[in-house]
């Protein structure tokens, strides 16, 4: 009888289940349909007066005179332009506080929570896709797509690698190396960064973030502005180590970036297969013309060049900043000469105020490029790069970062001529009308 009941239970539970399913599906295959606006399609930069149909997760049509069904919602954008939502190819989610802080004060969950709100923050800016550079941010990256909370889709590159007193080496100076009997760093045992020595080093920590759910590799060739052992100038990591990375992006269908800021750092980055060079700031034009005969791109923040140095660095790191400021102008005048294909980037982290500077990347790229460069930049070409992760990539249906049939239902809709003046988008509470992401309406203040 016991047994009975059980079954009529788990039937219940099963057939109720199933409602779920069947009321789901009916939900996904919902259509909208939005009205009057301008669409810029993330490559064409001339606007283009047309209707478009979303029809689940995905944009079914772009145009006059759709087919739409009896009960599709239908929005009147009011004349705005409409925008693929914004990619932005370089963040940190969960660098939410500086290096000490991470290694001695946070645990994992805290680490999470905040990484979950800023996940949040970023979608109600318009990026409805990031690729993470380098931390504990699988995590977040899953958490997302359960939905447990909003955020952008998120292109994890997992723990970032490095070599012991590398660019982000969080270890404490008093502990011995782990190879010595010491232990792992509380950053490394949460998942922000690896300390890797030697070819076997490399492969398992390479292996390890793939497994974990990684979507590409993170690497630094240079020493890093912020790092608190690594001096700017030196190169990091070993033919041998490289290789090794470079065999397991090639493994799993996927590819690495490297952080750099010198020439040889750069070059040999390339040499093993980087896809993207992340920063750059030091290099000259005769790397720059290397990395446009083997197609690499390049992901640059502009923020820091006409920025101070954050009020809690140190002295050194106060110095590293400024030597990597130097060079920035005449880098991207180069890049921009050698035709490179550029990301959009914003690099910001360290507290939940300095995130609120990604919206303040559009101004400072505003410097420096057109407006209209700036909006490809952030939607078709961050998109392209983003796609390299091939079969890592979970987001394979459609496209990212362009409104045409197929595509992914990422959308912006934008008070303001964001081709013509980038500034409106420096405010995304009060221009961005409408925030959707994967056929879903996150934001609607029509």
């Amino acid at each position: 009888m016991a047994f009975k009941n059980n079954y009529y239970a788990i039937a219940l539970f099963l057939g109720f289940g199933l409602a779920l399913s069947s009321a789901y599906a009916q939900e996904v295959e919902k259509q909208i349909l939005i009205t009057n606006v301008r669409v810029f399609d993330g490559v064409d930069t001339s606007l283009r007066s047309a209707d478009v149909l979303v029809e689940g997760n995905l944009i079914r049509a772009v145009g006059s005179g759709l087919d739409k069904s009896a009960t599709a919602v239908v929005i009147d954008g009011g004349g705005r332009v409409l925008s693929p939502g914004f990619v932005d190819a370089h963040t940190h989610m969960s660098l939410i506080a500086p290096f000490d802080q991470l290694e001695n004060e946070y645990t994992g969950v805290y680490v999470g929570a905040a990484a979950g709100q800023m996940a949040e923050d970023m979608l109600m800016r318009g990026f409805t896709t990031v690729r993470d550079a380098g931390g504990a941010s699988i995590g977040v990256q899953r958490a997302i797509e359960d939905g447990w909370f909003p955020g952008p889709r998120v292109f994890s590159s997992g723990a970032f690698l490095t070599q012991t007193s590398g660019h982000l080496d969080m270890a404490d100076r008093t502990n011995p190396h782990h190879n010595v009997g010491g232990e792992h760093s509380h950053a490394q045992r949460i998942g922000h960064n690896t300390a890797v020595d030697g070819e076997a080093e490399m492969l398992a920590a390479a292996r390890q973030n793939f497994r974990n759910g990684a979507t590409l590799l993170k690497l630094a060739t240079n020493g890093g502005i912020s790092a608190t052992y690594s001096p700017l100038d030196i190169d990091q990591f070993t033919d041998d180590e490289l290789g090794a990375a470079a065999q397991v992006a090639e493994t799993f269908g996927s590819y690495f970036m490297v952080h750099a800021y010198y020439d040889e750092a750069v070059s040999r980055a390339i040499d093993f297969g980087a896809r993207s060079i992340e920063h750059g700031h030091l290099m000259t034009e005769d790397v720059i013309r290397k990395m446009a005969r083997e197609d690499v791109y390049l992901v640059v923040e502009a923020l820091m060049s006409n920025a101070d140095a954050p009020p809690q660095f140190t002295a050194d790191q106060r110095e590293k900043f400024e030597l990597a400021k130097s060079g920035f102008q005449e880098m991207i005048r180069l890049a921009k000469k050698h035709k490179r294909n550029i990301a959009f980037g914003s690099d910001v982290f360290l507290s939940r105020e300095a995130y609120q500077l990604q919206a303040m990347e559009w101004l400072a790229r505003a410097e420096i490029f057109s407006a209209e460069e700036i909006m490809r930049q952030a939607t078709s070409i961050g998109a392209d790069l983003i796609e390299l992760s091939g079969p890592r990539n979970r987001y394979r249906e459609g496209p990212l970062g362009v409104i045409r049939s197929g595509a992914y239902a990422d959308l912006v809709l934008i008070d303001g001529e964001p081709l013509d003046d980038v500034s409106v988008l420096a405010d995304p509470e009060k221009n961005l009308r409408l925030i959707m992401k994967d056929g879903v309406i996150y934001k609607n203040t029509l």
